[in-house]
């Protein structure tokens, strides 16, 4: 375990953001997690885990408390039932590169997934997911120890209460716990295979067989062209969520958006694509303020070029207010604001 004091936050996230921590402590196995609640406990401060940082808006004023960067690693593959491969990363792992790794091997599952930033102990947390694919359909488990207690845990997908980017560990109780490992199953036949999103249709109507690498591939030329170079400018890519609405909210919007992309979910709410509306509906794609602004590519991703934490917060009160004004709809980001 290492600690460090009065450390800018900033290099620590993909949006490049983000002031001095009171406390920056690398945790490096899971040892080290005891010395890091003695911590928190004889400092009675506040703590915030961090991966690499893709998924969080530090404040310029940074963070008064306890920084824990997670770097928990390893990486290990079991085969299972049937055709089944239960593979177990460390969460402070880089999720890419476990993908890479797993579709290598010829595993199923995670390939859709590819070309995501941030680290394998985010992806339960956010239920990260792309292209027809979340995890919460591929974890078995979550391995966690309690930053209150000490307590070991293994939740099971029940106990993560998985929901559309969305999970236990988002709550004020399931932020107390840092995830060490997750275990996800993972298939060695193409019948995993999960081509039914629309960017991936023209691909699977032109390919006879394909492998979980030519869908790897796919994947990153997609996303290559939709999204920024995260080591290159501050984004975290998608910034927002797409709404999940009730079908009489959704109505009004068909009548005068009749091509507006929806999808029915499985409570009768419906998910309607936030994309699709920042650029047809309310012409953001492309719109820019200053520093800070939403890419011409895909209206989702938010792309700041050297505007402080307060500017990107401004931009994204003024995109909230705008597709409110236009639809009705309260969208949320995806993004933790702190």
């Amino acid at each position: 375990m290492h600690i460090a004091e009065s450390i800018q936050l900033a290099p620590y996230t993909t949006l490049k953001v983000g002031g001095p921590a009171r406390y920056l402590v690398t945790v490096g196995k899971t040892e080290d997690i005891e010395p890091v609640r003695t911590l928190i406990m004889s400092t009675a401060s506040p703590v915030l885990v961090l991966g690499h940082g893709s998924n969080v808006l530090i404040p310029d004023t940074g963070y008064g408390g306890i920084v824990v960067r997670n770097q928990i690693m390893g990486r290990q593959y079991k085969k299972d039932a049937d055709d089944a491969i239960l593979a177990t990363f460390g969460a402070g792992e880089d999720w890419d590169a476990c993908v890479a790794d797993s579709v290598a091997r010829g595993y199923w599952g995670l390939e859709n997934l590819s070309h995501i930033p941030g680290t394998v102990g985010a992806t339960p947390i956010q239920n990260v997911g792309a292209y027809g694919v979340e995890v919460s359909q591929l974890i078995v488990s979550v391995a966690a120890v309690s930053l209150t207690t000490g307590e070991t845990k293994t939740f099971t997908t029940v106990g993560c209460q998985f929901a559309y980017r969305d999970s236990y560990f988002k709550t004020d109780a399931g932020r107390n716990w840092l995830i060490t490992h997750v275990t996800y199953r993972l298939s060695r036949s193409d019948k995993a295979a999960v081509l039914s999103y629309a960017d991936l249709q023209t691909f699977a109507a032109t390919h006879t067989h394909v492998t979980a690498a030519d869908i790897r591939q796919e994947i990153i030329r997609i996303r290559s062209a939709k999204f920024p170079n995260w080591q290159a400018v501050g984004t975290a890519g998608s910034f927002f969520k797409n709404p999940v609405v009730a079908p009489t909210t959704l109505a009004p919007l068909l009548r005068q958006h009749p091509d507006l992309p929806h999808y029915p979910q499985l409570d009768s709410s419906v998910k309607v694509s936030l994309g699709w509306i920042l650029d047809h509906v309310c012409g953001l794609r492309g719109y820019t303020d200053g520093e800070v602004s939403l890419s011409p590519h895909q209206a989702l991703v938010l792309i700041n070029r050297g505007g402080s934490a307060a500017k990107i917060v401004d931009f994204v009160q003024h995109v909230t207010t705008v597709v409110h004004d236009h639809t009705g709809i309260t969208i949320e980001p995806e993004v933790r604001l702190l």
